[in-house]
């Protein structure tokens, strides 16, 4: 027998590697014992392995390395002859495998295709990069999540909820428990950061929170970990924490040490499926965000002058420009709307997410200049091409709206109203702004800004810095009519002018 340390060890794989070729039925699951390694020290959990698992990793990478994809290799193994180009591989089976999925095939696959968001028959949840829960199953709630899960975003971190519930651990198996949720998340954290979302904790609490950071192994790039803590509630068995890694965040699932999981993990590996179900769950949450809303002016007139091949050309190229930009200062996209676009900005580690809104829109503002040259070059016309920018600040239910196909992220509330309206104001290219928004600036943030309205004087219109105006007077400064801005009249507004950091 070979433990799983010196499996890994001698074959360089990961252990979310490992873990896959035991829900692909490749290798058979580990024998578990838990055992001291070194007198005097704690028992630690090992999983142990036939001595021919060590040349059926060898031989799965230089499978790999003749171009077999894990599909093929996994039906090479399992019994079916695979065409691989120049390659027709033998079919040489482990027994002891082949076996396995015989036995197993049937029963963990129908499970795996039965298992869903709503029947996991485990405590599971799932976190952001920052830290903060999004979705939990009832069995969560009841087991481990006992705390009600508040609603606004600033008391949705983890770690106060989850310590009530680890002073039912030992000191061991606390430290465990809390570095198994921070190694997955933290090289997107900082750890003044992750002291400031979590100053509910006590001194104690917190003084462990940051011992445990310290401590934590940061794994950005491991698909899935586990780690044992002892089960308060039945000594004579153990949790085994699964964490899966998703872009979107962090999925962990409480199983019992001795049961049968691979139909989970089974489940857990089609990915795209699984993250789909789980954002569709997702809590609302009243979080502060900044908005922006950008629509391309007189986008009807130039629409009517190209020929359709060539304005979708051009809406593409100004997407296809524009993201890189907005995923640069933690934009969330909204929707596109034709020719205009909605973007949403949340407050993350390190990060203020207003500026953000800021200098993402003056980027915007420079890049339409680019584009607007080539396609003046291109077509020799005098049209000029602008993105008019709104943009406002406030706090947010954010949630998501299922179809029975699909499904997407949406803020809702007046935030996003006035950020449009404001983007109908904006005319040439222009940067809006609520006073609501500039006024939440920092004073040193406020300071790279230029920012202020034209106001009428005895020599006519004067822009005069640091200044909002309602948007009721703007409209009888240049005589704009439109029955649009008449729902924003009263909301005070200032014009962006410059940005200094860009």
């Amino acid at each position: 027998m070979i433990t799983s340390i010196d499996l890994l060890a001698k074959t360089g794989i990961s252990r979310a590697t490992l873990n896959n070729y035991i829900a692909m039925y490749l290798l058979p699951k580990p024998e578990v014992k838990r055992q001291s390694l070194v007198e005097g020290e704690p028992p630690t959990t090992l999983g142990y392995f036939p001595d021919w698992s060590l040349e059926r990793i060898l031989e799965i990478a230089s499978l790999k390395k003749d171009g077999m994809s894990m599909a093929e290799i996994q039906a090479y193994f399992l019994g079916n002859t695979i065409e691989t180009g120049e390659n027709n591989k033998k079919n040489i089976i482990k027994q002891e495998v082949k076996d396995l999925y015989k036995e197993n095939t049937l029963s963990n696959s129908a499970q795996s295709l039965n298992l869903s968001v709503d029947n996991i028959p485990y405590a599971a949840y799932m976190f952001d990069y920052k830290g903060n829960l999004f979705w939990l199953n009832d069995i969560a709630k009841k087991e481990v999540l006992t705390n009600a899960i508040p609603d606004h975003i600033s008391e949705r971190s983890l770690f106060p909820i989850l310590f009530n519930w680890t002073n039912k651990l030992t000191e061991l198996d606390k430290a465990t428990l809390i570095k198994a949720h921070i190694s997955p998340i933290k090289h997107r954290l900082q750890k003044d950061g992750l002291q400031t979302s979590n100053q509910a904790l006590n001194r104690q609490d917190m003084n462990c929170l940051l011992e445990c950071f310290d401590a934590s192994l940061s794994q950005p790039n491991t698909i899935m970990h586990e780690s044992f803590i002892s089960d308060p509630n039945d000594s004579s068995q153990n949790y085994r924490l699964i964490s899966m890694s998703f872009r979107e965040g962090i999925f962990m699932l409480y199983a019992k040490e001795r049961d049968n999981i691979q139909s989970i993990l089974g489940w857990l590996s089609q990915r795209d499926s699984v993250i789909k179900s789980l954002l569709e769950k997702r809590l609302p949450v009243l979080t502060p965000l900044a908005v922006m809303v950008a629509d391309l002016q007189n986008s009807i007139k130039i629409c009517s002058e190209l020929p359709p091949e060539e304005y979708f050309e051009l809406i593409n190229s100004i997407w296809v420009t524009l993201d890189p930009i907005f995923r640069k200062y933690y934009g969330t996209y909204g929707k596109h709307t034709g020719d205009g676009m909605l973007y949403y900005f949340f407050p993350q580690p390190d990060q203020n997410y207003l500026m953000n809104a800021l200098a993402c829109a003056f980027s915007i503002k420079e890049a339409m200049k680019k584009i607007n040259q080539e396609w003046m070059l291109k077509k020799g016309w005098n049209n000029q091409l602008y993105m008019n920018i709104g943009l406002n600040s406030g706090e947010e239910w954010l949630g998501v709206f299922k179809s029975n196909v699909n499904f997407e992220f949406v803020v809702l509330g007046e935030t996003i109203n006035t950020a449009a309206r404001l983007s109908d104001l904006a005319r040439f290219g222009k940067i809006w702004a609520t006073k609501t928004l500039v006024s939440k600036l920092d004073p040193i943030d406020r300071e790279n800004i230029i920012f202020g309205v034209d106001q009428k004087g005895l020599e006519g219109q004067n822009f005069v810095k640091n200044t909002y105006s309602q948007v009721s007077s703007l409209m009888e400064i240049d005589g704009i009519k439109t029955h649009k801005l008449m729902d924003i009249s009263s909301v005070a507004v200032t014009e962006i002018i410059e940005y200094k950091n860009q």
